[in-house]
């Protein structure tokens, strides 16, 4: 705005241009108020200012792209204009044709969204070759008002992502959407079938205005070898196709959605000789396919091929959030996403194998360490196995709910005295839980193993023993960001990452697990949570004396 004031007082044209009528409003009023008294005409409809030197101020949305044409101006001011779909065209063919008369200038303001338009504009900014443009990041931090601890404040609640973006403007590859590092993992190149490869292929079948997509995996590589694509073809052509692609590869596995018109489609490849696996699209088993390649972008286990249309649809996947708190996966409102199930149904073969049983990004759920205050409430979830003792401490926040583990204890074999003095050396009046059936044991021994832990000075009671329930509780607090993790406990966060179930389904971890006293908090030690006790201060046996009416000598008052 200052830069338009300035302008406009020297007789000059200016213009602001918004996203939005919304948007614009709080510029409109403002722009009011500091030129008062200088302002000679007001048209409110067509938000135009005339001043008494001459100068004009126009504002305008670019709801639609031809906002300005056939105007001249000396400046214009693009606010936002990461959040301007239609950036490129309106700058080409409307704004940057406005300031040829006068050899103008544009400033172009917004906090970044992903790699678009305003993207590109900055990185001219950045190239010594582009002589007309440059370009500038101002982190928050960079803003004299607003307090530091404020900062730190939002990093512990958001994810490194979205704070990166919010907080440090820098610009973050497909933030807002499900999947991240997706170019990094657009390597792969179509490859020919070779012998002693195992391939697995994913189906999604189009219905009237979607896409069939076949997806071919190799299962060895995790690398992406093929995909088929096709719109409004009919059935028998869909399988056909299909068919081919198995006489081509041979997969070990033909995983194909079941819903809707795809059951007929499955019987009919039946009967024609193909042995297809039903992959029946529910919340809950599109959840877990869609978190399962969240995890494998996330740690570069997979390599996809550099298709456009695959790698638009998966920067372009959105999580959005439900009134019950839970999420639910899709495209955003006139978009595809056959080929992101194509490609999850495909996957979900591989991950399980050994499906990881917490498939979140690690860094959606991790924040930095900091200072735990003294009025949070606190507990410990305990697993003894027979191989190690782990431990964990969380703090409740009071004022979100969201549960913070702070702390880890873990050591080789179960030593009652060391486990006890390492416990209790952490503020021994922090209370935890522990599942007496938790390592296969039979109820009445986890007991008296409770009462031994106890009777050497801890303040454990019985854990729920439901095993699935639990990892539930602890999946959905994960999920919903009520669950951190500190980054300084490197080994829980290890085996967060390391606790998968077997083909079988059962999970793999060892007894002593860190994870294991995770759930062990989560559904028991929650309800022990207490803060630290109040210190009173201590009376001298003297004054208790002299209050009672029991005189002493003065020296011994003294003393």
């Amino acid at each position: 705005m200052d830069r338009l004031i300035e302008t406009s007082l020297g007789g000059q044209p200016v213009a602001w241009f918004s996203p939005s009528y919304r948007i614009m409003g709080e510029v409109w009023r403002e722009l009011q108020s500091v030129l008062g008294q200088v302002i000679r005409q007001k048209n409110e409809q067509e938000k135009r200012l005339e001043l008494i030197g001459g100068g004009v101020i126009e504002l305008w949305s670019l709801d639609s792209p031809d906002a300005g044409r056939s105007r001249k101006y000396a400046l214009v001011v693009v606010d936002e204009a990461s959040l301007i779909p239609s950036l490129a065209q309106a700058w080409q063919e409307s704004i940057r044709p406005t300031l040829a008369d006068f050899k103008g200038k544009a400033w172009f303001l917004s906090t970044p969204q992903g790699m678009n338009y305003f993207k590109e504009l900055f990185d001219r900014g950045q190239d010594s070759q582009e002589k007309d443009w440059a370009s500038w990041q101002m982190p928050t931090q960079s803003n004299p008002f607003i307090d530091p601890a404020e900062i730190e404040a939002s990093r512990r609640d958001l994810t490194e992502s979205r704070f990166n973006q919010e907080y440090l403007a820098q610009f973050v590859d497909s933030e807002g959407s499900v999947f991240r590092r997706v170019m990094q993992a657009a390597t792969a190149v179509p490859t020919q079938p070779e012998d002693g490869r195992e391939y697995i292929i994913g189906c999604d079948w189009g219905r009237t205005q979607d896409y069939t997509v076949f997806v071919v995996l190799d299962a060895q590589s995790q690398a992406m070898v093929a995909l088929d694509r096709s719109n409004r073809v009919d059935y028998a052509v869909q399988r056909a196709r299909l068919q081919k692609l198995v006489d081509l590869w041979q997969p070990k596995q033909i995983l194909a959605e079941t819903n809707s018109i795809g059951q007929p489609i499955l019987e009919q490849l039946e009967r024609e000789g193909l042995r297809v696996q039903p992959f029946t699209t529910t919340n809950t088993s599109k959840k877990l396919a869609i978190e399962a390649l969240v995890l494998a972008f996330e740690r570069g286990d997979i390599r996809i091929l550099n298709d456009s249309v695959l790698i638009s649809e998966l920067l372009a996947y959105r999580a959005e959030q439900l009134p019950s708190g839970l999420l639910r996966y899709g495209a955003p409102s006139g978009q595809h996403d056959d080929c992101v199930m194509a490609l999850a149904i495909a996957w979900s073969a591989i991950s399980a194998q050994q499906q990881v049983v917490y498939a979140i990004p690690e860094p959606e759920f991790t924040v930095a360490p900091f200072a735990i205050p003294d009025h949070w409430q606190r507990a410990y979830g305990m697993d003894v196995g027979w191989s190690a003792t782990a431990v964990i401490w969380g703090a409740l926040d009071p004022n979100t709910g969201r549960l913070y583990l702070y702390d880890e204890y873990y050591s080789q074999g179960p030593n009652l005295r060391i486990d006890v003095e390492a416990i209790r050396d952490r503020r021994s009046w922090i209370c935890g839980a522990l599942d007496p059936e938790g390592n296969g044991r039979q109820r009445e021994d986890g007991l008296r193993m409770l009462q031994l832990y106890n009777g050497a000075g801890l303040q454990l009671a019985a854990a729920s023993g439901n095993l699935e329930s639990g990892i539930m509780d602890v999946h959905e607090r994960l999920s919903r960001g009520r669950l951190k993790v500190f980054t300084s406990l490197a080994r829980c966060r290890e085996q967060l990452r390391g606790y998968r179930r077997d083909d079988r389904g059962h999970v793999t971890a060892a007894g002593g697990s860190l994870v294991e006293a995770v759930r062990c908090l989560v559904v028991s030690g929650l309800l022990r949570m207490r803060t630290a006790p109040v210190k009173t201060p201590r009376k001298a046996p003297w004054l208790d004396e002299f209050m009672n009416g029991k005189p002493r000598d003065a020296q011994a008052w003294m003393r």
